[in-house]
């Protein structure tokens, strides 16, 4: 199985001139996957740690382009990775939006870390399930049947985090209060580190 490191993912995400809210929103998504896993790991060794962080740091890979293209970004990101020699990680990334399976009563599996994870986090803040929702239903939600889908999908991803935090020796609103208040300034610093290096060898 290849995995890329966080270096790569980085410039995988330089090479695709992703916006810089999209890379933000990207980086907290990998913080609450990482929290979340790291306190799964133990009980529960099956999971690959490496592949949700870098799963995390790609999922939207290609959703910058997407708003000129009107592509589905999760399957052209999970589709693209596994062009990139990386097709487990692609399948992650695939099933970020939608997963292909909920079930209330699996043990969690790579798939729901970063589905949820991403559901934590608006824009690059990291709130709770309900907000997250607000937000999409005013952008997203323009039909009644559009709403509808969206609020079936929001009661399985509720199933989902009750499901992952029975593991976990916090509740999802612990979450943001962690989080939140960690800096996480020195990712920010280590991917324009990458980008600009990227720059300067494509340029030379």
């Amino acid at each position: 199985m290849q995995i890329p490191s966080k270096t790569e993912c980085f410039r995988l995400m330089c090479d695709m001139k992703m916006m810089d809210h999209i890379v933000l929103h990207s980086m907290q998504v990998c913080r609450v996957a990482t929290y979340i896993t790291d306190h799964l790991v133990d009980r529960h060794n099956h999971l690959n740690a490496k592949m949700i962080r870098s799963a995390a740091l790609l999922h939207d890979i290609t959703k910058t382009r997407s708003f000129d293209t009107g592509e589905d970004h999760a399957l052209t990101g999970g589709q693209f990775l596994s062009d990139q020699g990386y097709p487990e990680v692609g399948d992650l990334v695939r099933q970020h939006v939608v997963l292909d399976e909920y079930n209330a009563t699996k043990i969690p599996a790579e798939a729901d870390i970063l589905n949820y994870a991403d559901k934590r986090v608006l824009h690059d803040e990291i709130v709770d399930l309900d907000r997250r929702l607000d937000y999409i239903l005013e952008r997203y939600a323009k039909k009644a049947e559009d709403r509808e889908r969206i609020t079936l999908l929001w009661e399985k991803t509720k199933q989902l985090e009750n499901r992952i935090f029975s593991e976990l020796p916090i509740s999802p609103e612990d979450l943001n209060r962690i989080l939140n208040a960690e800096n996480w300034s020195l990712d920010r610093i280590e991917y324009q580190t990458v980008c600009t290096l990227n720059s300067d060898s494509t340029d030379t």
